[in-house]
């Protein structure tokens, strides 16, 4: 997953944001690592770092990640591996330190405007709800944007499902498949079956929208007339979420959208001119054509020999 990030390519079909990222491979050495990273690629990003050493919560760990991000500019996404490596030796296992620990970090992801992905261990015992496998209180997911939880059918097996939950994001699963050859988690079904139905459903609002070029009135309009063509049922205050969710996908297919309130609805207004809606729009204008996805091309180095790591790699910066 840093790799792809680094080099901005999707993760399971998903687009990422380009980046660099910082691994700290915390149970790991260099040459673990470099073995890893060539049994899954020959051009490694030079976007990508690793630190197998860190400081803790407690003796640094904060100063050492923004101290990286000011050198390093845009930072997309830091990786913890794994959270119990960065936290104090202690007794208190309460519900009031899992949350403070991970409240912690997850101010430091806000301070630095990146992500800050924190691997974490299961408990042993198999539970229905997959949070409830999370190793600690649920003051470690409580405290969390997301959760990801991956769990295999038995100890050794290849294939395994990713429960994905959070704040910002509607809860799905992913059914993954580990290739040995490739040693990677690749997602089991295809790009257009993992495709999220909201992402579906506006995509056949555009559609429709650049044949008719204009459209005022209620969701449950809209859903009468789109009716036939949805994939599912669907009722008209999740359309409306999924017009605002979806804002920037609808603008970039030259799509404009504002959603008013009258005495007894609410009231979509869609174009396809791409003016803005609140403007005195002319409904008339050319369709554009919906962009197909694309990844970015990754930026490639030389897989740098243990000897030969980037200065400041070997470990995070000194503590002052």
């Amino acid at each position: 997953m840093c790799q792809q990030v680094a080099g901005g390519e999707k993760v399971w079909g998903h687009p990422t944001q380009q980046g660099t990222v910082l691994y700290l491979c915390l149970e790991d050495s260099y040459h673990r690592l470099q073995d890893r990273l060539l049994d899954i690629t020959e051009d490694p990003s030079e976007n990508l770092y690793l630190a197998t050493h860190a400081g803790t919560l407690a003796d640094g760990l904060a100063g050492q990640i923004e101290t990286f991000v000011r050198e390093h500019g845009r930072v997309s996404l830091v990786v913890i591996d794994t959270l119990q490596k960065v936290r104090e030796t202690c007794t208190d296992n309460t519900y009031s330190r899992d949350y403070a620990d991970l409240a912690r970090l997850k101010e430091l992801a806000d301070r630095c405007r990146t992500t800050v992905l924190l691997v974490h261990h299961l408990r042993k015992q198999y539970d229905s709800d997959p949070l409830n496998r999370v190793s600690g209180t649920a003051g470690v997911s409580g405290a969390a944007d997301g959760t990801f939880i991956l769990q295999r059918e038995d100890r050794s097996s290849n294939y395994g499902t990713l429960f994905c939950t959070g704040r910002d994001i509607e809860s799905k699963e992913l059914k993954l498949q580990f290739d040995p050859m490739s040693h990677i988690w690749e997602c089991r079904e295809d790009e257009e079956t993992a495709r999220s139905v909201d992402e579906e459903v506006i995509g056949i609002v555009i559609d429709w929208l650049h044949d008719e070029k204009r459209f005022e009135g209620t969701a449950s309009e809209l859903l009468e007339i789109l009716h036939d063509a949805l994939p599912c049922e669907l009722r008209p205050n999740i359309l409306s979420r999924w017009l605002n969710k979806h804002r920037g996908m609808l603008k970039a297919n030259g799509v404009s959208y504002t959603l008013g309130r009258t005495r007894d609805s609410r009231t979509i207004r869609l174009s396809c001119d791409g003016n803005d809606a609140n403007d005195d729009i002319s409904w008339s204008g050319a369709a554009s054509k919906i962009p197909s996805p694309s990844s970015q091309p990754s930026r490639a180095a030389a897989l740098p020999g243990i000897s030969r790591q980037r200065p400041g790699t070997e470990r995070c910066p000194p503590l002052p």
